[in-house]
């Protein structure tokens, strides 16, 4: 049996190969997925100042639960394409090829924006947590013949940013390590954060938790708003998905990491709030947005609560590794369909997409260099990354009713299609609220969303270009051409005995 019949054998390519390493686990993916808490971390404040605590924990266990269902869509779409890179965006582009191709193209960039524009702000939050902790006193400052200056969280950003991109240059084996020993570290972090308050002089009550905060009373516009804002932070999990191609076992390893992602994440998403503002109370968080979390290990570990802030450090040390991974890999795999420009859908001689990390990086660099504050094109990116989602969730009835004789080593049950169509709508629902309000929380407004609008259809224009200069092909708006073998018999024969325990 070849490599490729066998699921738990690495596949070991030169730079122009058709697969990637297989050399991951669950437990890998599980590891990637862990970059979630930053995007807790990074909202928390502002969201229980405004909504109040019990609000915005409704709001977040919501969407985590609702990432846990369209986790269920995303394994059996990712067993359909186990040799596939690209993630749910590769899901999207299957299902709605038949109807209206762009819309593939449009998912990618949406699901590049997502992640990969994140790397900058993450970037520059990781600076000024290190320069807080270690160089409180620095002056250092470079200044920019474009008018701004950058100071030293901009300097260690663009280093931070350097860094994820040879982590997952040279070998997505090194990140998954990095990734796994910064993943332990994050642990430890939040039990202390979760258990530290019960066990020491901590002052947690309960009762400062409340229904309201500062932009009471709100209706339910806000609420959704809120919600469209906070999903890309609940339904990262699916990151998981983007590794099919580099897991040893791409059914059962694939499967596994969304789900077990996707319920820790539920979990973590209840407790650390519930915990926090019942330490430090809302007023304290909401004058406090970022530095909470210094505050919290204050007070539970006094003197040396510098030590608390390591493990966020890890996180956002994870953050970065993974959205430089999702990212190349979005890019590479809708670069492989057809979906956008030849050059990014190229491995190097690592296994990885080196072209598009790398396209990543130069991208998120110039950000920072050009713009100095990036959160801008961060909110922009929100509207990519649901619209990438959304279609992706669509594509799952799709594919049921377009290509019902597919192989799909894991199915789900019937019930799963009212359930996609569902989710589907509220999705849409949260996009179409979320798009047309967003000066309702106070954190965005026309011009984000137009330069969101503004990027997807750019994807369209790059899409249009592969196919009618680099292809010389007449422009197909619908794709009704059967995909290519998903799998060989080996495969499904191979991972059989590993699905049923996963089946719902």
């Amino acid at each position: 049996m070849s490599s490729a019949e066998n699921p738990g054998t690495p596949q070991h390519h030169g730079a122009h190969g058709e697969s990637m390493v297989r050399a991951l686990t669950w437990r890998d993916g599980f590891v990637f997925a862990l970059n979630m808490p930053i995007g807790l971390f990074l909202t928390l404040g502002y969201t229980v100042g405004a909504i109040g605590g019990w609000t915005a924990i409704a709001i977040w266990g919501v969407a985590c639960a609702l990432a846990l269902l369209q986790n269920n869509l995303f394994a059996e779409m990712a067993a359909m394409f186990p040799n596939r890179s690209g993630g749910i965006s590769v899901y999207a582009y299957e299902g709605w090829k038949r109807h209206f191709a762009p819309l593939g193209a449009i998912a990618a960039f949406g699901y590049w924006m997502g992640w990969s524009l994140s790397l900058s702000v993450e970037g520059v939050v990781l600076g000024t947590l290190i320069e807080q902790a270690f160089f409180p006193d620095s002056r250092i400052a470079l200044q920019l013949p474009i008018g701004h200056e950058l100071g030293l969280p901009y300097l260690i950003a663009i280093g931070a940013i350097f860094t994820a991109w040879a982590l997952n240059y040279f070998g997505v084996k090194i990140a998954a390590g990095v990734a796994k020993i910064t993943g332990t570290l994050l642990v430890v972090g939040l039990l202390v954060l979760i258990i530290g308050p019960f066990l020491t002089h901590g002052d947690f009550d309960a009762s400062r938790l409340s229904w309201s905060g500062a932009s009471s009373p709100f209706g339910w516009k806000e609420i959704v708003v809120w919600f469209y804002i906070t999903a890309w932070t609940t339904y990262g999990t699916e990151v998981c998905a983007s590794f099919t191609a580099e897991y040893k076992d791409p059914v059962k390893d694939t499967s596994r990491a969304l789900r077990r992602s996707a319920a820790f994440i539920l979990g973590l998403y209840i407790l650390v709030p519930y915990v926090v503002v019942g330490a430090l109370g809302e007023a304290t968080i909401g004058l406090n947005p970022v530095n909470y979390i210094g505050l919290a290990f204050d007070q539970i570990l006094g003197d040396y609560s510098w030590l608390g802030q390591l493990p966020v450090m890890a996180a956002f040390v994870i953050a970065m590794m993974t959205a430089t991974a999702d990212g190349g890999r979005s890019l590479y795999g809708i670069s492989r369909t057809g979906g956008t420009v030849r050059q990014l859908g190229v491995l190097n001689r690592y296994g990885v997409p080196g072209r598009a990390l790398t396209t990543d990086m130069l991208i998120n660099i110039t950000v920072l260099i050009v713009l100095g504050e990036p959160i801008a094109i961060l909110l922009a990116s929100n509207l990519g990354y649901l619209t990438a989602v959304t279609l992706a969730v669509g594509a799952f009835v799709l594919l049921r009713r377009d290509q019902p004789h597919l192989p799909r080593p894991i199915r789900l049950g019937r019930h799963w299609i009212p359930i996609a169509c569902i989710l589907f709508a509220i999705n849409v629902f949260a996009i179409v609220i979320g798009i047309s309000n967003p000066s309702l929380t106070g954190y965005g407004g026309l011009t984000e969303t137009v330069a969101g609008i503004g990027i997807l259809l750019f994807a369209c224009v790059l899409w249009y270009y592969r196919q009618r200069f680099q292809d010389r092909q007449r422009i197909e708006w619908r794709v009704t051409g059967e995909p290519p073998a998903p799998a060989k018999r080996g495969l499904t024969t191979a991972t059989s005995d590993a699905v049923d325990p996963e089946r719902i």
